[in-house]
């Protein structure tokens, strides 16, 4: 009996089995996915891969950097305020208070910066060739005096984020937020140099045609917003609201407002010969300048602009470079020489646009240039018949660099600038928007160590001086109380240096 039952119970037990085993039969295999490995893309160089399960090749890196810098303090003068441009804080520049003054007491003499960057590249080839996007953004913790946007003397910890590229290139065509078309300087002096730039990059749509030879050609339409001196003009004015120039206006009138809208791009477009020697670029930049004049009296609608001012700027410039490897492999000579007349954002920088110190990376404790593309101001004897006159700007600045060892390498850099304001501009009280002939000079030079490939150690020496003179300034020197309350023909020639460490790591 039991070995009956025992039989059985295996018989079923097989049964189960076997009816498992034909089920499992009809089921779909399960087999593990295949594992997608990251695959290198050498097309376009080193550091390029292939995004899993696509044909783009991309590439990413970033940037730190760490940088501290101290200069001598001074008293400083700045611009009276009349409003716009001219200040913000102290005097008004009239007779009865004096212009903008700091003691040299509450200004910083150190500044600190740290810096982080991140960079993606992306490439897909197509039927017409490689469609390229890139994006570069930047995030920046400054103070001291090196913390942006200033107007005064001392500053606490400033926060930034920039979006310094962001395009798509594509059968010659760029769209977007890329590097200038009409400037050539490399940016390897770390203090800020007198010729044009946008270290920041600027929105355009251009197209590049290469003939063959090192021979190419772009033509693009760029963004003046981020020039800034087509769409913001310097306006005089004074007191009353009237021109120095317009001693009949109505007292009544208001100032110029100075700030026009954006009509047109600008223009912009250059001829580039590359060779095994260097490189010699010409460029060409058109832009109109626009700025809204004073509401009529009669003109009450809520919002409603007065006249707009139009006039046209350009301005011109030769650059290039030139390999120097019987000094050392990776040597060069960078130049640039550039005219321009109601276009200075292609010619000067911001640090020298502008009248806050802070702003200015020379640290120049002293007037500021506040200049604009164009001046606006009533002219004739009728009320509000507006006027205008363009800024003259020419530079020439050269940049060496050496390598002493293949680790160790040097920049040395001089440049020269001079803006000239149009005749009733000069002829004008500097309190009412009036701006006089100036020259800036700038030298520095630098020495940077890289242990290892993308690392460097650094220290630079920088100089600077601006001269001008000032007219009809009002006002005492603090300083010195036998200077007259009416300084007429008044030259200032601030002076200035700056040392800079700088710590960067690139990957």
């Amino acid at each position: 009996m039991m070995k009956l039952m025992k039989s059985a119970l295996l018989g079923t037990a097989a049964g189960f089995v076997a009816m498992s085993g034909a089920q499992a039969a009809d089921l779909p295999s399960r087999k593990a996915a295949p594992v997608e490995y990251v695959k290198v893309c050498d097309v376009y160089g080193a550091g390029f891969f292939y995004i899993p399960g696509t044909d783009t090749c991309l590439k990413i890196g970033g940037r730190v950097r760490f940088e501290m810098q101290h200069h001598p303090v001074r008293n400083m003068w700045r611009s009276p305020s009349s409003g716009g441009d001219y200040g913000t804080a102290g005097g008004s520049g009239s007779s009865s208070s004096p212009a903008n003054y700091y003691s040299k007491n509450g200004i910083d003499s150190l500044g600190w910066n740290a810096r982080g960057y991140l960079y993606m590249d992306a490439r897909t080839q197509s039927a017409w060739g490689t469609v390229q996007t890139v994006i570069t953004m930047r995030v920046n913790s400054a103070s001291g005096s090196m913390a942006l946007g200033h107007a005064g003397t001392t500053a606490t910890n400033s926060f930034s984020a920039t979006l310094e590229a962001a395009y798509v290139r594509f059968a010659g065509f760029t769209f977007g937020r890329a590097t200038s078309n009409f400037t050539t300087m490399p940016p390897f002096i770390w203090n800020t140099e007198y010729y044009g730039g946008y270290g920041a990059g600027i929105k355009q749509l251009a197209y590049t045609a290469t003939f063959g030879g090192g021979f190419s050609a772009t033509i693009a339409l760029e963004d003046l917003q981020d020039k800034g001196a087509a769409v913001t003009a310097n306006a005089l004015g004074s007191p009353n609201g009237c021109s120095l120039v317009a001693p009949n206006c109505d007292p009544a009138s208001s100032k110029a407002t100075a700030v026009g809208p954006s009509r047109l791009p600008a223009l912009v477009g250059n001829l580039r010969l590359d060779q095994g020697w260097g490189m010699i670029q010409l460029s060409g930049s058109v832009v109109q300048n626009t700025a809204n004049f004073a509401k009529p009296d009669d003109l009450a609608i809520a919002n409603q602009n007065g006249p707009l001012v139009k006039s046209t700027g350009w301005a011109v410039a030769l650059g290039g470079r030139i390999n120097l490897p019987m000094l050392a492999q990776g040597s060069r000579f960078d130049w640039t020489v550039g005219y321009a007349k109601g276009n200075l954002d292609e010619i000067i920088p911001t640090s020298l646009n502008g009248n806050t110190p802070k702003n200015n990376g020379s640290l120049l404790m002293g007037y500021m240039r506040s200049d604009r593309n164009m001046t606006i101001f009533e002219c004739g004897n009728s009320d509000y018949i507006a006027c205008s006159e363009n800024t003259k700007a020419w530079n020439i600045a050269g940049m060496l660099t050496h390598y002493w060892t293949p680790s160790l390498r040097s920049h040395f850099s001089a440049s020269y600038t001079q803006v000239t304001p149009g005749t009733v501009t000069q002829n004008t009280d500097w309190s009412q928007g009036g701006l006089s002939k100036a020259k800036a000079w700038h030298a520095a030079g630098n020495l940077i160590w890289s242990p290892v490939k993308g690392f460097d150690i650094g220290l630079e020496l920088a100089y600077a001086r601006l001269s001008q003179r000032l007219t009809g300034l009002l006002g005492n020197d603090p300083e010195d109380n036998t200077r007259s309350a009416a300084i007429n023909n008044f030259r200032v020639s601030p002076n200035n240096y700056v040392v800079r460490m700088r710590v960067e790591r690139t990957f």
